[in-house]
C-alpha cells in the first residue's frame, strides 16, 4: 500500500502536518470503512516505514469521492521528543482487520 501514497507535509511554529492521500480501490482492498483507529494504523505504520519518530496528534480521515481518494491528516510532534528506538517496518503489522 505504501507505494501508493502521496505524502505532502508543512511546517508551522515548529508544528509538522502530514497529509496521505491513498487511492480509494487500494484502501477499500484493505479495510471496508474509514475511522481514525484504522488511519492511526496506517499512519503509524508509515512513518516506521520512512524511520520517522514523530508523535502523532490530532488524526482525521476522509474520502474525497469526486477525487477517489482516502485522505489522512495528522500533527507530528518532533520537538521535546526522546529518541525513540526504531522498530524495523515489516509489512504485516497493519491490522488487515476489516
Amino acid at each position: 500500500m505504501f507505494d501508493f501514497i502521496r505524502e505532502t507535509r508543512a511546517v508551522k511554529e515548529g508544528l509538522y502536518n502530514i497529509k496521505l492521500e491513498i487511492p480509494e480501490d487500494i484502501y477499500k482492498s484493505i479495510y471496508e470503512d474509514l475511522n481514525e483507529d484504522k488511519a492511526k494504523d496506517i499512519l503509524v505504520e508509515y512513518l516506521k516505514y520512512r524511520q520517522d519518530d514523530a508523535r502523532i496528534s490530532d488524526i482525521k480521515i476522509e474520502q474525497n469521492k469526486k477525487a477517489h481518494m482516502v485522505n489522512i491528516y495528522a500533527n507530528l510532534h518532533y520537538l521535546g521528543n526522546e529518541k525513540s528506538e526504531q522498530e524495523a517496518y515489516t509489512e504485516n503489522n497493519i491490522n488487515f482487520v476489516k
